[in-house]
């Protein structure tokens, strides 16, 4: 890429953020040139990755150059730490490669679109997560002591849709099958586990 290409960029870098074709026109700002921080982050991210500049790491580059731009945005400030494109790139390995190879034959469209998809990938996982220390927070509390509490703990350490089997709290508990059952109940109905396909299997679905 050359010196002119690079220039190209920061220009537009420049009216995608500021509304103003140049830092001398700071009357009146286009709002129609804004653009998304996401999408200046994804194109920006394609960039790094067009212009090759190292043997080894261009990958790392991009992805952290795309982060430092979205970061000039006061929306992606606030949120910078709650999300993480990088482990959805590699879950979808293939489709990142071919939408890049894409972009770089004059396509942007399909990685742009690829890239917020991670980015909404994300982002979900991170409300799922807060979603699940909530309601962990508010089932201790309903719980407060007792077998129903301690088998409690034991789940919210699983992940949802893992599968045990109700001899665990047998195991660990010092309490009769009726009081465990008793518990199972409890819990059931707090919505925090359900019937497995096989007998005595449960189910955790703390969030799900």
């Amino acid at each position: 890429m050359k010196s002119h290409d690079l220039q190209a960029y920061f220009s537009w870098l420049y009216t995608s953020v500021t509304g103003f074709t140049s830092p001398y026109e700071t009357e009146k700002v286009n709002h129609e040139m804004k653009v998304h921080p996401l999408i200046i982050s994804g194109v920006t991210h394609h960039l790094i990755g067009n212009i090759h500049p190292f043997p080894d790491g261009n990958g790392r580059t991009a992805r952290a150059f795309s982060t430092l731009v979205g970061l000039i945005h006061s929306d992606l400030v606030t949120i910078k730490d709650a999300f993480s494109v990088e482990e959805f790139f590699d879950k979808r390995i293939e489709d990142y490669y071919d939408t890049l190879m894409a972009a770089t034959q004059g396509n942007l469209k399909p990685f742009i679109l690829f890239y917020l998809e991670c980015v909404n990938a994300s982002l979900t996982k991170v409300l799922k997560e807060l979603q699940r220390y909530d309601k962990i927070k508010h089932i201790r509390e309903l719980l407060g002591r007792g077998h129903a509490k301690t088998m409690f703990e034991l789940i919210s350490r699983m992940e949802d849709g893992e599968v045990f089997h109700r001899q665990l709290f047998d195991d660990i508990l010092e309490a009769s099958p009726s009081s465990i059952a008793k518990n199972i109940s409890k819990l059931k109905d707090l919505g925090i586990i359900k019937p497995g396909h096989n007998r005595g299997e449960y189910i955790v679905c703390i969030v799900d």
